[in-house]
């Protein structure tokens, strides 16, 4: 093998570094090579994601958009009833409510009502006599 001119650089490195002393130059371009095609790796604690577990994100379903008319009709009809029953149940707890009210006024005007007159069940039958007797 042909030994290739080393860059300045590289000369300065050697200066700097004893790489292999005593050894030769063709192991020494060999371990050159070996130690720049290699490249440290990082601890598996320093990484943030592990390469044996799988780490994705769930893939989002499309949306529906695409509705038939059928269906929103449908659904358009349902919220309707829905509101028309909601109305209903308020309307009756009105009622129900303005009745409690009225029969509660009843029980309390009970007391201060005056009795009816005996007198007048016996005006009833005597009408009933006079108008057999026409």
């Amino acid at each position: 093998m042909s030994v290739q001119a080393d860059p300045p650089e590289q000369e300065e490195a050697d200066l700097l570094f004893i790489v292999f002393e005593g050894s030769s130059p063709e192991d020494v371009s060999h371990a050159r090579q070996l130690w720049s095609s290699l490249s440290l790796l990082p601890p598996l604690e320093s990484r943030l994601v592990s390469a044996d577990i799988h780490q994705r994100l769930p893939v989002s379903r499309p949306q529906r958009t695409a509705k038939s008319p059928r269906s929103r009709q449908r659904q358009e009809e349902r919220r309707r009833y829905a509101a028309m029953g909601d109305q209903r149940k308020e309307i009756l707890a009105l009622l129900r409510r303005q009745r409690e009210r009225r029969i509660q006024k009843e029980l309390l005007s009970v007391a201060f009502k005056p009795k009816g007159k005996v007198g007048r069940e016996n005006e009833g039958k005597e009408k009933e006599q006079m108008r057999r007797v026409l």
